[in-house]
């Protein structure tokens, strides 16, 4: 089935983002990122250890989510329960950026926080309508 498939990439690339996201910002001050890296993350810290340490704590759980996705590209048959928390997961993340935070000053970043909250849930409702048409076979 193509949605199989959709969902195996789905799986794969939101799993190599969280792991390349996650393992550079776990390597900063261990001198083995580029400057440009560095730059970037300090600069979206702001220069704030505070800042550092909480994007340090944010990317040991998406090396975690990276693996697990990734996992599940190979198991998919399993992956039910998995793609559902997801999409949970990125409907909530969603909401953070729109309705959090005080006013809203532009609705790029809400937007663009809630394009993997649509993917999941479409790739999710393919599945079922999927998974019921061939029941009724």
């Amino acid at each position: 089935m193509i949605i199989n498939a959709i969902a195996k990439f789905l799986y794969g690339f939101s799993g190599t983002v969280f792991l390349i996201v996650g393992v550079g910002v776990l390597l900063l001050h261990t001198g083995l990122l580029p400057e440009a890296a560095v730059n970037l993350i300090l600069g979206v810290a702001e220069d704030n250890p505070n800042s550092v340490h909480l994007m340090q704590e944010l990317a040991s759980m998406l090396v975690f989510a990276g693996l697990i996705s990734l996992w599940f590209v190979r198991h998919y048959e399993q992956s039910k329960f998995f793609h559902w928390a997801m999409t949970a997961f990125w409907a909530l993340f969603a909401l953070a950026h729109w309705f959090t935070g005080g006013p809203i000053q532009s609705v790029r970043r809400p937007i663009m926080n809630t394009v993997p909250f649509a993917l999941f849930m479409l790739v999710g409702l393919f599945r079922a309508v999927s998974r019921g048409s061939r029941k009724s076979e």
